[in-house]
């Protein structure tokens, strides 16, 4: 494997260096690929080179005949898009592997030609009713002429994307489309072929939530395989929980309400629907972000809204029948349009029995969303057994991420899976800091807001920018925004939500003297290199909150090992992951400042946060760091060695 391995990274631009994490994690997967493990579970740090680790023996043993398919699930449809595009070519050409190789994502990412069709060929009022815009026909001629070039009808490959509300309407989910066999234009059908190419490819890159939803249906959306890798897989229970389990809202009667409007010879069915659509929210909006039982009251609104639907089941299934039984004819958009109503009352009927039906030791209850669209959720408790039947029972299976807590095999249903644990190659006490101001008051002090928002403008300042300031809150964020904007000079603030994620990476690499403010949705996958980024901050220890509906569910399973087992896992690792975001390359180097001196005080659970960061030098002086972030913004070097003995001034 060595020797395969150094083929591979020799394609890669200043590759070839000797990484021995790499090659033991390859020589890992390649005991799985042989059959001599079933399963594992491996850290890999940052650097360590992962993604060729895992393919390199995986392309081997397919294209040797040692397997005959494999699948790789990655964390986000981002991913997965980059390993096709960069890090399986590399793999390949290293290789000289002529494998099979296709990209499989959830059918919503697909155009639909049949919507796109109805579209075009819609009145207003219709377009209205599909919950198009106005604006609809400024997007069609584009569509139009996108899906007579394009060979996938991935919505990524458009540039610029539609708006949403187009793209819902020219795409379908799973609960919606009737197959390719009931389709005018399922021969066609972008969606049918991404699968069938997925059904005769040794090698499938998908994501967790289309393998959560294909352990949902029983193994049924993806081909037989011998080997499943799970990248970033700390994700993977959160994934398999919520495609394992279901929501309601109002929002989805309406949708269904204004599919079949049209479809019926009066409204008065719609209508029902749509009186649905208003009473699920009035039921549910003084229980948002709570756990939730079926009181007497909402199982009245849930049953009701199911009998309007199987009335609507029955009304569409008797036009088609009037149609085969030599009746007014139905032409073939019609019909295709009252096959698609009736997936999603079908679906809709089934999620609602399994809502009047959960179990609770098998299911949380709670209200999602927001007040105007509160969504009603059944989740998964536990996914161990469905992993047990489903995942471990069927497959070889490799977990990898750059942190992977102790518990990941327990989790996912395997209690006895160990994690091997590979270093970074990084020389992370020389390349940056772990900073705690202990000075600071404790987060739950009234003082604490004021006090670490200066303390965040101090730090950003010496940094002179090139900062990502990670908050647990949006509310805290805000209030940062703030006082940064009216106290740092010279530096410009950009902030979640007020652009896309694409547009302020890109914002933040082109004007080095910014500060990029963002929530738990930046605290992983982003990768800034280099003096892009010299300064992560991370306002406080990120806990779970008490309340939590599903985390609450599964505290009281765990009783007194609640802590233990749920919550320090879970912030160790979501810690790990934000601070992994400052060393991205060899030379790179910075500061990780932790704005909670619960890291340097707690005698309970400090140190379980401390082992799970790189090894960086630590520090609780604030004026050593003000030194270390100003030597990094002049390009100098620091006037001490950065690396801190643990002690006075040691976290």
């Amino acid at each position: 494997m060595s020797r395969l391995l150094g083929r591979v990274t020799q394609q890669v631009a200043g590759g070839g260096e000797d990484r021995p994490g790499q090659q033991e994690m390859a020589d890992l997967v390649l005991d799985v690929v042989r059959g001599g493990t079933s399963h594992l579970a491996v850290e890999a740090g940052t650097g360590t080179g992962k993604s060729l680790a895992y393919l390199t023996p995986l392309v081997a043993g397919l294209d040797t005949g040692a397997i005959e398919r494999a699948v790789i699930a990655t964390a986000t449809l981002a991913l997965q898009d980059q390993l096709v595009g960069s890090d399986l070519p590399v793999t390949l050409a290293g290789l000289g592997a002529t494998i099979d190789v296709s990209i499989l994502k959830g059918r919503s990412n697909y155009l639909c030609l049949q919507r796109l069709d109805e579209l075009e060929t819609a009145t207003a009022a219709e377009q209205q009713q599909l919950l198009v815009g106005g604006d609809a026909a400024d997007h069609l001629p584009a569509l139009r002429s996108w899906a007579g070039s394009t060979a996938t009808g991935d919505r990524e490959e458009l540039v610029p994307a539609p708006p949403a509300h187009i793209w819902r309407a020219v795409s379908v989910g799973p609960d919606e489309c009737p197959g390719a066999d009931r389709c005018p234009r399922g021969g066609e059908c972008f969606a049918e072929r991404a699968r069938a190419a997925a059904a005769e490819s040794q090698l499938i890159v998908t994501n967790h939530h289309y393998y959560g939803l294909h352990m949902a249906s029983e193994g049924t959306l993806l081909p037989p395989h011998d080997i499943v890798v799970f990248d970033e897989a700390h994700h993977l229970a959160e994934v398999i929980s919520a495609t394992t389990g279901v929501e309601l809202s109002g929002g989805r009667f309406r949708t269904v309400a204004r599919r079949v409007r049209s479809l019926f010879t009066d409204d008065d069915l719609a209508d029902l629907l749509i009186r649905s659509a208003d009473d699920i929210p009035a039921a549910l909006s003084d229980h948002l972000g709570r756990r939730i039982s079926i009181t007497a009251d909402l199982m009245a609104t849930l049953l009701a809204g199911r009998s309007r639907a199987d009335s609507a089941i029955h009304q569409l299934r008797s036009i088609l029948k009037s149609d085969d039984g030599g009746g007014e004819k139905v032409d073939v958009r019609t019909s295709a349009r009252i096959e698609r109503a009736l997936r999603m009352l079908g679906s809709l009927v089934d999620d609602i029995d399994l809502v009047l039906e959960a179990d609770e030791e098998a299911h949380v209850l709670w209200v999602d969303g927001s007040p105007s669209n509160p969504i009603l959720r059944a989740t998964s408790i536990d996914v161990g057994p469905i992993c047990s039947s489903r995942l471990w029972a069927v497959h070889r299976v490799v977990l990898t991420s750059a942190t992977l807590p102790d518990a990941i095999g327990a989790g996912l249903g395997h209690p006895d899976l160990p994690v091997h644990r590979l270093g970074s190659p990084f020389d992370y006490p020389n390349l940056g800091m772990l900073y705690c101001p202990r000075h600071l008051p404790e987060p739950r002090d009234p003082a604490y807001p004021e006090a670490s928002r200066a303390e965040l403008v101090r730090l950003v300042q010496a940094a002179g920018g090139r900062a990502l300031c990670l908050f647990t809150s949006y509310r805290a964020m805000e209030a940062a925004t703030g006082a940064l904007r009216d106290h740092l000079d010279g530096i410009e603030v950009l902030v979640q939500g007020e652009e896309s994620k694409s547009e302020l990476l890109r914002r933040f690499v082109d004007q080095p003297r910014s500060a990029l403010l963002a929530t738990l949705s930046f605290w992983q996958g982003v990768d800034l290199p280099g003096d892009d980024l010299t300064l992560v901050t991370i306002d406080r220890l990120p806990f779970p909150r008490p309340d939590d509906p599903v985390l609450s569910a599964r505290r009281d399973r765990a009783g007194r090992d609640a802590f233990g087992q749920i919550d320090l896992p879970r912030a160790t690792t979501l810690l790990a992951q934000a601070a992994g975001r400052l060393i991205r390359r060899a030379d790179d180097r910075g500061v990780v400042a932790v704005l909670d001196r619960r890291l340097a005080t707690s005698r309970s659970y400090r140190w379980e946060f401390i082992n799970a960061l790189p090894p960086f030098a630590r520090t609780r002086d604030p004026e050593q760091v003000i030194e270390f972030l100003r030597s990094l913004d002049t390009e100098t070097s620091p006037s001490q060695d950065t690396t801190v003995a643990e002690g006075p001034g040691g976290v």
